[in-house]
């Protein structure tokens, strides 16, 4: 089976660099590599040039103008050609058998049509030497391969809400592509909503395995996207989804999701006031309230706001896990 890898880029010369690179040095090599490069103003198109130059399993494309990223990403998958499509973000980088784990297991798995994995955290620290990064490797879930269905993909996006997938570990057959559709560019977010499509069509494995490194910087589409805004645009997904059901599955699995998130908020309210990020806090209990399927009284989210403003004053907002450096807000 043929393989394609597909990355967006925009502005991180040196960081695609290393994902290409990734990509080539894979013990599986991808048949093309298609880089689409969003229309950078720094160095990038320059460093894909030269690359492409030497290495002909490498094909670019440029936006003539940016597109904001959704538009690039669909336009990096809809440039190749392979009967399998392998995504890769420009700021991660494959294990060195990612490709090879992923096709292995769709041949031998007809009706699965779409792998994904674990991943490796890199934690990057402004200013620090490059050798210092850390590297710490997400548990994984299962020692055996988990599927999901069209039937279980609510409930895995409860159980695995923090990170139901990661995008750089998904392999797919180019039909799942083609029947589930393009990224929906309404969404910052909407790898997650074509996740959740595509179980509508296929059946994804998630591989006992780490596929990928996680590069965690500042510049992470997360801290762009901000953990409030991802919240909100995760329920709304999941809650599209709901509403394709019957009557009574609508009613079982909207109690059972809305619970979740009122209670994943509320942990989330608890982090931001022990980190001191008031303003965070404050949108955290906004979406307690007023974003999860009902409207409380704004007196009631007042008084909230007032609470969280004297627990927070004075206090210099911080971190304690790099891990945990999505922009709050």
């Amino acid at each position: 089976m043929t393989v394609s890898v597909a990355i967006a880029t925009y502005n991180r010369a040196g960081m695609v660099r290393e994902a290409i690179q990734a990509a080539l040095e894979q013990s599986r090599v991808p048949d093309e590599i298609v880089v689409s490069d969003d229309a950078s103003t720094d160095g990038t198109a320059a460093a894909l040039e030269e690359i492409a130059a030497r290495e002909p399993r490498v094909r670019v494309i440029r936006q003539a103008v940016n597109s904001g990223g959704v538009g690039n990403w669909n336009a990096a998958v809809q440039a190749t050609s392979g009967e399998l499509i392998a995504w890769c973000s420009d700021d991660d980088r494959f294990t060195r058998e990612h490709l090879q784990a992923s096709i292995e297991f769709l041949e031998e798995h007809p009706a699965v049509g779409m792998v994904h994995s674990s991943f490796i955290d890199a934690i990057e620290i402004e200013g620090a030497d490059a050798n210092a990064v850390a590297r710490i490797a997400r548990p994984l879930r299962s020692i055996e391969p988990m599927i999901v269905r069209r039937v279980t993909i609510v409930w895995h996006m409860i159980r695995y809400y923090n990170w139901p997938f990661h995008a750089s570990t998904i392999v797919m057959r180019r039909e799942v592509w083609e029947r589930a559709g393009e990224f929906d560019p309404r969404y910052a977010l909407a790898d997650t909503d074509w996740f959740v499509r595509a179980a509508a069509v296929t059946e994804i494995a998630m591989l006992p395995r780490h596929g990928a490194i996680n590069r965690r910087h500042a510049g992470n589409w997360s801290n762009r996207v901000g953990s409030a805004a991802m919240q909100r645009e995760i329920f709304s997904i999941v809650e599209k989804t709901i509403a394709e059901r019957g009557a009574l599955a609508r009613v079982f699995w909207r109690a059972i999701w809305r619970a979740n998130v009122r209670a994943r908020l509320t942990l989330t309210l608890w982090a931001r006031l022990r980190s001191g990020h008031g303003n965070a806090a404050c949108a955290a209990w906004h979406g307690i309230l007023q974003d999860t399927g009902r409207r409380a009284p704004e007196w009631i989210e007042r008084i909230g706001e007032r609470m969280i403003s004297r627990s927070c004053d004075g206090r210099e907002p911080a971190f304690k896990d790099a891990r945990e450096s999505v922009s709050p807000l």
